[in-house]
């Protein structure tokens, strides 16, 4: 969903998305198949962690094909667009959507994967030049803030038409969880 939003493709037939359907585990698989098709192509999953989480064994599949693929994993350390809809529409009433991840650094390893990990913004554009230029299978991880919107988003029932783009009290209320966390109250 952040892809869509700010990317520009300047070729046809180079982003494959499940459409925005919600559809969890979806990158990893679509990625690998991506690779084979077109074997020569750079083929990045740029993917969050719940979602990863869903499909993550099959990195020892991508290994085991010799597929070059490259996964760029956004953790938040909890499903963002379930915890979305939970802060927007539920008065910030989170059931399960905050987890606890594996090491993914070790995990990538472990099934044969050069794996790297950033958690500073300075050190980002480094990392990627590596990500890309590193032959072979590999993940980067990024630690990026929880709690962050992705909008413009469609509510439940609502038409296309009804979307919700900026609203300065959910702004409101994502500086108040942002403050909170800080101080340690949350």
């Amino acid at each position: 969903m952040w892809t869509a939003q700010h990317w520009t493709w300047k070729n046809p037939r180079t982003f494959i998305t499940s459409g925005g359907l919600g559809t969890m585990g979806y990158g990893l698989p679509s990625a690998i198949g991506a690779q084979v098709a077109k074997p020569q192509a750079l083929v990045i999953d740029i993917d969050g962690d719940a979602s990863f989480n869903m499909t993550l064994n099959e990195l020892s599949s991508a290994v085991q094909a010799g597929v070059p693929i490259k996964i760029l994993l956004l953790n938040n350390e909890e499903q963002g667009m379930v915890t979305q809809w939970q802060s927007l529409f539920y008065q910030n009433r989170y059931s399960h959507t905050h987890q606890l991840n594996p090491n993914f650094i070790k995990l990538a390893q472990a099934m044969g994967l050069k794996a790297m990990h950033v958690s500073k913004l300075a050190n980002l554009n480094k990392s990627l030049e590596e990500f890309v230029s590193t032959p072979g299978p590999v993940l980067l991880e990024v630690e990026v803030e929880k709690k962050v919107p992705v909008l413009p988003m469609v509510p439940a029932g609502k038409g296309l038409d009804e979307f919700i783009s900026f609203d300065p009290e959910v702004e409101k209320e994502q500086n108040r969880v942002r403050h909170q966390r800080t101080n340690g109250e949350f």
